[in-house]
């Protein structure tokens, strides 16, 4: 910049404000400045920015998946925001392991990167320590955040839109409704599974081991798992996927099966991935807002790395979104 202004014979405040688009500036001025960064190829010294504004303009993201395109859907909405504000995003991609959750986070030191949007799958001690040590704001991605940490998260109301999910499938005549769980120990899958038992009760219908099938995430645990509900209630009438990759993989065996949906079993997913609404599919299921979630997680840690104290949690809602997996069933 001392270059470039010696050169125009000006001031280097005047080039630092014509770089940066101040309105005070003469329009002439800032041309020429222009016309000189190009000339003599200029380009911004990160490093010195940093030293002075004591800000590397780096943000760490980890998820559990990134080949997850529940998660490639939230980094999209996480990107649009900060590169909007001029920081570059460092990707974690952990693959739901937890030494690698931890070399992530100590890469957020090493780093000195301004903030991070963690996902974590194993959340203990030795985490919560170390994500404790760290003198940047956090923001929980997906996850609760553990009360001994003091960070806010932004998530979805998994029960309540799985308690609107079993509610749909009665509202439409279902009572024999089996339930495909992801796991036994995540808090997402657990919401779930609390959803779809309250209101089953709640309607006086009482759901038992043969209509519960702990399945994964994937399209072919969905599979797999579909064959074995339905070996063990093959009288139901209906299904509720935990995730729409499960609820794809039980479509698919039924059809491999030649068991007609939704004349014969009616399903709904969570989430409303892409796949969900192609035509061959037409999954009915619960949309999770996945580049809003993004967006809001990384609008939040914006405000938290300038000192923002307004460091809220977010709480949003699925939407059911009707397609043509469900039939309505008559009483007879």
């Amino acid at each position: 910049m001392k270059d470039l202004a010696k050169h125009l014979g000006v001031s280097v405040s005047t080039v630092s404000r014509a770089l940066n688009n101040h309105s005070d500036i003469h329009t002439e001025t800032k041309k020429q400045v222009l016309e000189a960064v190009q000339k003599f190829n200029y380009r911004p010294n990160s490093i010195a920015r940093s030293l002075i504004q004591r800000k590397t303009f780096t943000v760490g993201l980890m998820v559990p998946d990134i080949a997850d395109p529940f998660f490639s859907n939230i980094a999209v909405g996480v990107e649009e925001v900060f590169t909007n504000s001029g920081y570059q995003v460092v990707y974690g991609n952990t693959m739901r392991n937890k030494e690698k959750e931890l070399q992530f986070i100590e890469s957020v030191f090493e780093r000195k990167m301004d903030g991070v949007i963690v996902t974590p799958d194993h959340v203990d001690e030795e985490l919560i320590s170390l994500l404790n040590r760290l003198e940047v704001p956090i923001v929980f991605l997906r996850r609760r955040t553990p009360s001994e940490i003091k960070a806010p998260f932004v998530d979805v109301d998994h029960y309540t839109g799985a308690c609107e999910a079993v509610s749909y499938l009665i509202e439409n005549g279902h009572k024999e409704i089996g339930f495909l769980a992801m796991t036994q120990d995540s808090f997402v899958s657990k919401e779930r599974l609390r959803g779809y038992l309250d209101t089953m009760r709640k309607h006086s219908l009482q759901p038992d081991e043969n209509s519960i099938v702990t399945a994964g995430r994937t399209i072919e645990s969905g599979r797999i798992a579909m064959e074995e509900l339905y070996r063990k209630y093959p009288h139901l009438t209906a299904v509720f996927a935990s995730n729409d990759l499960l609820g794809i993989g039980a479509l698919e065996w039924l059809a491999i099966k030649d068991i007609k949906v939704p004349e014969q079993i009616s399903i709904i997913g969570f989430d409303d991935l892409v796949f969900s609404s192609l035509y061959w599919i037409q999954l009915t299921t619960m949309a999770q807002p996945r580049k809003k979630m993004g967006r809001f997680a990384a609008d939040l840690l914006l405000k938290m790395i300038n000192g923002s104290e307004d460091s809220e949690s977010v709480l949003l809602h699925a939407k059911l979104v009707e397609r043509k997996t469900i039939k309505v069933v008559t009483a007879v």
